[in-house]
């Protein structure tokens, strides 16, 4: 056997590794899932858009096209770890945004619209920002989350926010 291993010894190693080897891809895959709430409220109060932020599912995601104007953000943390977010105005699809360092290159990205502190596990944060028309992409800029996919494109259209029913 090699090293010096009985075979015991030997099957003992190879099922430790295989187990940490399932454990780590399970554990990966089951960190897809939502890690809280992303709301965007307009000027009246009426609540334009709720997502689930997630992490792990490295696609991002597209929120429903609100009216311009201002625009209050809100994000509840429900995970075990930091998250934040930053909003950029810009042309690319929210997978498209450059990196430079493990981190969005906010100077090619577009413009910095703002950004909402960081909100620690089991806390909430947001931010209102008056924002014209265009296309804004919401990220999470802890290092790795945006390439984990947590990030939504967000279209901001003209005119008015509808009247609430």
């Amino acid at each position: 056997m090699p090293l010096g291993l009985t075979r015991r010894q030997f099957v003992f190693v190879g099922l430790v590794l295989a187990i940490g080897l399932t454990v780590a891809i399970v554990g990966f895959h089951a960190h897809s899932h939502s890690h809280g709430d992303l709301r965007v409220i307009d000027a009246e109060g009426n609540v334009q858009v709720v997502g689930a932020w997630r992490l792990g599912s490295s696609e991002g995601g597209d929120l429903p096209a609100v009216p311009s104007g201002d625009l209050r953000f809100e994000l509840s943390n429900a995970d075990g770890v930091r998250h934040s977010f930053v909003v950029v105005r810009t042309d690319l699809e929210g997978e498209d945004l450059p990196l430079s360092n493990g981190r969005v290159d906010l100077e090619a990205a577009g413009e910095l619209v703002g950004t909402v502190e960081t909100v620690l596990p089991g806390g909430s944060g947001g931010r209102t920002f008056s924002l014209p028309a265009g296309r804004y992409v919401l990220y999470c800029d802890i290092a790795g989350h945006y390439e984990g996919g947590m990030f939504y494109t967000l279209v901001v259209e003209d005119g008015p926010s509808p009247a609430s029913p």
